[in-house]
């Protein structure tokens, strides 16, 4: 046997390499756990096959921290969890839905069908996927653990059917029943009280919001009934970042302009607190308009029990989207935006549910969107017309503060209706201009005809006072409120029956129009007006010159010729702007708002003196 000896000058070398190269090998474990670590630092979203501690690797199942990337596999979910002292534990499992419970995304609505007496059960995981959430927490999430607002919503998309339909039975409506609990899996009637929060629905909607610290489950009931049977459908969405459907308990926000024998015209209040300027003016006119409206005859029986949902209305009403013309209007005393709606399909001689909504949040709708279930506002009630020779007609090119029922004739198509009377007012307009023309408007102080108004006052008091007396407001005949008055008494009605009343014939006021346009040309028959306000008549004489001899009558011919407002809302004479009931509101919430201002001032001067 040979040995071979290394020279000792070799065996140096090779001592030096091997610690050499388990130096480099040690270095490069030592970086690649800190480059792990701080990977993990920065992305704590990014997987990694080995945790660390304190820049170290940590192997085995023993450790608590080993977070190997298992995703979503077996249908579990993992959220981050957080000890008692605050040490993160990194991945936790989280239990599995129970079976039959349905997951909720958050601002993803799913929908529901349920017979009469059972339950559905749905799951809404709280610090689950939040990637359609307008909130930061992908950045701002830390390791703690802390409480949720959950909106909840439910809306009825239809209901059971009434097991006799020619019952005069008038039973309720059957509504849904919504339990909510962290800490019953499988909420509803015969699970204890104490651990959930139940509510329902009030007219097919139910809002509920929840403080959670864990993840939420939610069962819906439908009652059982012996006069109803079926299934309703519906809607259910949760959310943490605000109601995805909801419904506007405040005051009234739609309102009746005036509706003749097939169509209605309604108005909201104004969009903005503000007057419109030359900058933003464009951009409000030429916005779409954020509401539509839903009308129901209040004898039909199709939406009861389901006013506030937003998809029974749009699948249930009578009146939908489609008979709805929307447009954003100045129309007023005040230069502000609203919207107008304009219905049409509707039946003489009834009155109807208006319901005003908005699809969505008014920009987007639908699932992933915030608010995307849409919004409804509290139910008012408008009649139609009876007699057929009333029209509504509004934006008129001229008259553009004309937006009322006028006298018409069926065999008139709307679009010449509204020609006749605007070109009619446009000419006598333009003869008085000639006049204006003739005073000293643009001149010294000394020479002009007022100080306090100018000549462009006196023209828009002329133009107001001008639309309202040729294009009078239109009641029917057959009406018997005694602030109207007849007109045109001497030609015969639609249908050819005449007026026999004498006095009405002998009388120049209630015998003919007050614009002879009316009856030689549209011929509408006897018909009843609101007359113009008083004030239409005071503004004109007294922001015009003397000179141009305007004057309002008195005594009996101004009975005729003007009426007096009514300070409940009412519309008892035409002017700028006039819907039913809006200006009542308006005055009361202005009073309310006074009151209050006059309440402060008192006690700040007691506090101050005292």
């Amino acid at each position: 046997m040979f040995v071979r000896l290394i020279p000792p000058r070799l065996q140096c070398r090779r001592r030096a390499t091997v610690r050499a190269v388990l130096g480099c090998a040690i270095a490069l474990a030592i970086c690649v756990g800190r480059v792990a670590a701080t990977a993990d630092e920065n992305d704590p979203d990014t997987p990694s096959l080995a945790s660390r501690s304190h820049g170290h690797f940590l192997f085995g199942e023993a450790s608590p921290e080993f977070s190997f990337p298992l995703a979503e596999y077996n249908g579990l979910e993992f959220e981050d969890v957080v000890d008692e002292e605050g040490d993160a534990r990194g991945l936790d499992l989280v239990r599995r839905a129970p079976t039959g419970v349905t997951s909720l995304g958050n601002n993803q609505y799913q929908n529901g069908t349920l017979k009469m007496g059972e339950t559905e059960w749905w799951y809404f995981p709280v610090n689950g996927d939040e990637t359609n959430s307008t909130s930061e927490n992908k950045k701002s999430r830390d390791l703690s653990k802390r409480s949720t607002t959950v909106y909840l919503s439910l809306t009825a998309c239809s209901k059971p059917s009434h097991n006799n339909t020619d019952s005069t039975s008038t039973a309720a409506v059957p509504q849904l029943t919504v339990y909510a609990s962290e800490l019953i899996e499988k909420p509803g009637p015969d699970k204890s009280e104490s651990d959930q929060t139940i509510k329902s629905a009030e007219e097919g909607y139910v809002g509920m919001t929840l403080t959670a610290n864990g993840d939420v489950y939610v069962g819906v009931t439908a009652p059982n009934s012996t006069e109803y049977s079926g299934s309703f459908t519906y809607q259910i969405a949760a959310s943490t970042d605000a109601y995805f459907h909801s419904v506007d308990e405040s005051d009234q926000f739609m309102f009746l302009v005036d509706s003749d024998t097939g169509a209605a015209l309604l108005t909201t209040r104004n969009l903005t607190n503000s007057d419109l300027t030359s900058q933003n003016y464009s951009s409000w006119m030429d916005m779409t308009p954020p509401y539509t409206m839903f009308a129901n005859n209040i004898n039909s029986t199709s939406i009861s029990g389901l006013e506030r949902s937003f998809c029974a209305l749009d699948s249930l009403a009578q009146i939908g989207k489609s008979e709805v013309a929307t447009s954003i209007t100045t129309r007023g005393a005040v230069d502000r935006p609203t919207e107008q709606l304009y219905v049409t399909g509707l039946n003489k001689s009834s009155t109807y549910y208006g319901i005003m909504a908005r699809e969505g949040n008014s920009t987007e709708w639908g699932n992933g969107i915030v608010g995307g279930g849409g919004k409804v506002w509290p139910r008012m009630n408008f009649t139609t017309k009876t007699d057929d020779n009333c029209a509504v007609v509004y934006d008129l090119p001229f008259c553009s503060e004309v937006a009322y029922a006028v006298p018409s004739n069926p065999s008139i198509n709307m679009t010449e209706l509204r020609k006749i009377y605007d070109d009619n007012a446009a000419s006598f307009y333009q003869n008085f201009s000639y006049s204006l023309q003739q005073v000293q408007c643009n001149t010294s102080s000394e020479s002009m005809f007022s100080l306090a108004v100018s000549c462009d006052t006196c023209a828009d008091a002329y133009k107001q006072w001008l639309c309202a007396v040729t294009i009078p407001r239109c009641a029917d005949f057959s009406s018997n409120a005694t602030f109207l008055q007849i007109r045109n008494a001497g030609q015969p009605f639609l249908n050819g029956t005449s007026i026999t009343n004498s006095s009405l014939l002998k009388s120049p006021a209630t015998n003919n129009s007050r614009n002879p346009l009316i009856d030689s040309l549209i011929r509408p028959g006897p018909y009843k007006e609101v007359l113009p306000c008083q004030g239409v008549c005071h503004s004109l004489v007294r922001n015009c010159p003397s000179i141009l001899g305007f004057s309002c009558p008195e005594g009996p011919r101004a009975n005729v010729s003007y009426g007096m407002r009514d300070p409940n809302g009412d519309i008892t004479c035409s002017y700028l702007g006039a819907a039913y009931y809006l200006n009542a509101v308006s005055s009361l919430h202005e009073s309310i708002w006074i009151s209050l201002y006059m309440v402060i001032g008192v006690w700040t001067s007691f506090w101050i003196l005292g």
